[in-house]
């Protein structure tokens, strides 16, 4: 009999070994730390008590959720584990189940969840529960061992985030940069203190490219390590609309790569909307190329 509970600390460090082996993460850089965990669920303004839960079968754990309230767009998010097995699909309905009622309760517009390209399994859940699918996301990797030299417009220069006095700068410009994007939620002065305080960031790899002492956009990178590899993201890469057209986005870009490989992380991820053409048009003429794709899944309320 599957059990649906709320997240309690005792459970964390066996839902850690829970998440990594699911994940196939175990003993490589990617590996999700204690650390990382608690502070991943903990980012402002949640409440894991109350918005994370825990699937169990006879005591043991197959299944975590997250459902991470956006008010600023009306949207609740749904991230879950699920071991594989016969289970999966009534775990996944009971998640589902929790997300539509936690929604209607907080009188969210719409309900998000992000699934693999392989799992065959929930596409069909959903669909009968009336989701819908509406995006598709590419997952990309740099792993050339040579990457293009870092040419900065005239006029523009570099500098890496002060977390003393660039957390509004990094707030405002976030925000503008991503205002009109798809799932994007305005971030507030507590989320970007948190975010950028969590492992895997550091401030040097949080660059600015700015002109005349005004910021104009920025790369946001982060790392992971593990005994005898690393891998670097390109978490974001913003650039504000007063600035676009200048090829600014691409000099930011490489900038955060440069640092990456600077710290001997030539492995590169990095995340995209495949419908950003701009975007993906430019990951891939640096050299980044498609190595997995997840799809979005919506219910509207």
């Amino acid at each position: 009999m599957i059990r649906i509970i709320n997240f309690s600390a005792p459970y964390q460090i066996k839902l850690v070994e829970f998440i990594n082996s699911v994940n196939g993460s175990l003993n490589s850089p990617k590996e999700l730390s204690q650390i990382f965990f608690s502070q991943s669920i903990n980012i402002p303004p949640s409440n894991p008590e109350n918005d994370c839960y825990i699937a169990l079968s006879e005591n043991e754990i197959i299944g975590f959720l997250q459902l991470i309230d956006e008010p600023p767009i009306g949207r609740l998010v749904g991230l879950q584990t699920i071991k594989r097995g016969p289970e999966f699909g009534d775990v996944l309905q009971k998640f589902i189940d929790l997300a539509v009622e936690k929604g209607s309760k907080i009188k969210a517009k719409v309900i998000n969840f992000q699934i693999s390209q392989y799992d065959k399994n929930s596409p069909q859940i959903f669909e009968n529960n009336a989701w819908t699918k509406i995006k598709t996301y590419w997952n990309l990797r740099f792993t050339n061992p040579e990457i293009e030299d870092l040419v900065l417009p005239q006029g523009y220069s570099l500098r890496h985030f002060d977390y003393k006095k660039d957390v509004k700068t990094l707030m405002e410009l976030q925000n503008q940069s991503f205002g009109t994007h798809w799932g994007f939620s305005p971030n507030d002065i507590k989320q970007i203190e948190y975010r950028t305080q969590m492992e895997r960031t550091s401030e040097q790899g949080i660059i600015f490219i700015e002109k005349d002492g005004e910021i104009a956009g920025y790369n946001w990178t982060m790392e992971s390590r593990s005994d005898d590899s690393a891998i670097g993201w390109v978490a974001m890469t913003g650039v504000h609309p007063k600035y676009r057209g200048l090829r600014l986005g691409r000099a930011v870009v490489l900038a955060g790569m440069h640092y990456l490989i600077s710290q001997n992380i030539p492995n590169i991820e990095l995340e995209v909307d495949s419908e950003n053409i701009p975007a993906t048009n430019l990951y891939e003429s640096i050299g980044f190329k498609k190595v997995d794709q997840t799809y979005w899944y919506q219910k509207d309320l």
